[in-house]
């Protein structure tokens, strides 16, 4: 149990080190174009994927012999496990939307698109990312990644703010972003969806709670 309690501690380490190092390595630096910037990106993004998919796997209740982690959801997995490929199946489908329309040139400059996906949120990119560390968490039936959901969303709220302002802001300039925010909502889960997860979040605590009381 205490190397797993380890294995944790270094994981959300190596998560907080990498995001908090990247955001003061960026405003110090005046020059994100250049070679390192484009290395450490990868590594960035590397070391963000890194915890986010491990701590579910790890802590799984199907690994309870090992890490003596036992099932959250108990009898009902079933359909968390359902609702967890569909939260992976559509944050992929948010990430190739992403991917496929982030920006487009007019008049000669790069400017934001606020179509598409874009017109739902501003940041499905960050949306991908929580919806597959919950999905992973349902499917692996992960109590430890269940507690840190909340936490995740937060840091990742925190990094579309500071993207927002330290990145989009100067690259598109002011009056489009402007535009951009009258049009589609800030949070990673505008609503209705943030609705819909808290429905679902309240659930999960619900199921929590009434198997404690249960086995004990």
């Amino acid at each position: 149990m205490i190397p797993l309690i380890i294995l944790n501690i270094v994981l959300v380490s190596i998560f907080l080190i990498n995001y908090f190092l990247y955001w003061i390595i960026f405003l110090r630096s005046k020059d994100t174009e250049t070679k390192f910037w484009n290395i450490y990106k990868k590594i960035y993004v590397t070391l963000w994927a890194i915890p986010l998919i491990s701590i579910p796997i790890i802590n799984s209740g199907f690994f309870s012999e090992f890490n003596n982690q036992e099932s959250y959801f108990q009898v009902l997995w079933i359909w968390f496990l359902i609702l967890g490929i569909i939260f992976i199946i559509v944050g992929i489908k948010l990430e190739t939307m992403f991917k496929n329309n982030r920006e487009y040139i007019a008049e000669g400059k790069v400017t934001i698109n606020i179509k598409g996906v874009f017109e739902i949120m501003r940041h499905p990119k960050h949306a991908f990312w929580a919806l597959i560390f919950l999905g992973l968490a349902f499917i692996l039936d992960s109590f430890i990644s269940l507690l840190l959901a909340p936490f995740i969303i937060v840091l990742l709220e925190l990094q579309a703010f500071l993207e927002e302002k330290y990145i989009f802001i100067p690259k598109y300039g002011q009056k489009r972003m402007n535009s951009y925010k009258k049009k589609t909502p800030f949070r990673i889960f505008p609503t209705p969806y943030n609705a819909l997860l808290i429905l679902i979040a309240i659930f999960v605590i619900y199921i929590g709670v009434m198997n404690f009381i249960i086995s004990n």
